[in-house]
């Protein structure tokens, strides 16, 4: 569920820009959409590359989907990888789909965006319950584009009623924290069922537990937009782990796999992690990320 805020929040984040910049020449609009994304994403993304190859070996470089975001192929279909670099499949999903987004959002009106999206949140689902029967297990319904490419769409809609309604969402946006209750609530009496979990794999949970997410998720979103009842959202170490945060989710899985290895005891290995991940963050932030994000074109 955190990654499926994070779709959302990109959805809502990137939509809003590219909307912003339709003014320019399309290889302008282009250029600097793709060169942005480059430079925030590819740094750390290379560094967690060489940290891995100097913990866990070289075996990834010969996998050629690392060289073009489509990790989530390799965790969907088991193909042989470094454990560490499973957290690469949603960054796979998020450039998946930005590789059509911006030509949609470039070439139509905002109301036309917006029915491109409602399309997409309606189609996801459908794709989820009628593919669930052509794989014998629940990893490619969770890491492959079209099936997750709904939440992604749910943020770009939200984008556009934020530039349309933005006093709606403002007035009314913190009662998503109810939806995304309920959803949860849902959520939680239905895993009491045998066999309502994602790897169950059948159409049923994979309509449900990912749609119940998504309200959630969007509830959580709407609520932060509303601005009533953030306050913590506004507080500086909360700001500084959202500004990491995205190191966080590259490297955390094999600082866990390292602690795990050398100590024993639960609380040791996730103090251990961490602090290690937080601290690791920290120094990619201010050595590596933050220079290059500052330097004009």
């Amino acid at each position: 569920m955190g990654v499926d805020l994070f779709f959302i929040l990109s959805g809502f984040l990137i939509t809003g820009i590219l909307i912003n910049n339709k003014t320019q020449s399309i290889g302008r609009y282009f250029g600097h959409f793709y060169e942005r994304r480059a430079r925030r994403i590819l740094p750390p993304y290379a560094l967690l590359l060489v940290v891995t190859s100097l913990i866990f070996g070289l075996a990834w470089a010969h996998q050629w989907y690392f060289y073009f975001f489509l990790m989530n192929f390799v965790l969907a279909f088991h193909i042989p990888h470094p454990q560490s670099l499973d957290v690469l499949w949603s960054l796979a999903v998020e450039e998946q789909f930005y590789l059509l987004w911006p030509l949609v959002v470039y070439f139509l009106s905002e109301r036309a965006i917006a029915w491109s999206a409602a399309a997409v949140v309606l189609a996801a689902p459908l794709l989820r319950w009628f593919c669930t029967p052509l794989f014998a297990y629940h990893w490619p319904i969770y890491a492959l584009t079209p099936f997750r490419m709904d939440l992604l769409a749910v943020g770009a809609l939200i984008a556009i009623l934020w530039r349309k309604r933005q006093h709606v969402i403002k007035r009314f946006g913190h009662y998503g924290l109810i939806f995304s209750a309920l959803a949860l609530l849902t959520l939680a009496a239905l895993s009491r069922q045998p066999g309502f979990t994602t790897s169950a794999n059948t159409p049923e949970t994979n309509l449900w537990i990912y749609e119940l997410s998504l309200i959630a998720c969007t509830g959580a979103i709407l609520w932060a937009l509303s601005g009533k009842g953030t306050g913590i959202l506004t507080l500086s170490p909360v700001r500084y782990i959202g500004r990491i945060s995205y190191t966080i989710y590259l490297i955390h899985f094999t600082v866990l796999m390292v602690a795990s290895r050398y100590l024993s005891g639960i609380w040791a290995i996730t103090g251990v992690t961490l602090a290690g991940t937080i601290l690791y963050s920290a120094i990619s932030w201010a050595v590596l990320e933050k220079p290059l994000l500052a330097r004009k074109r």
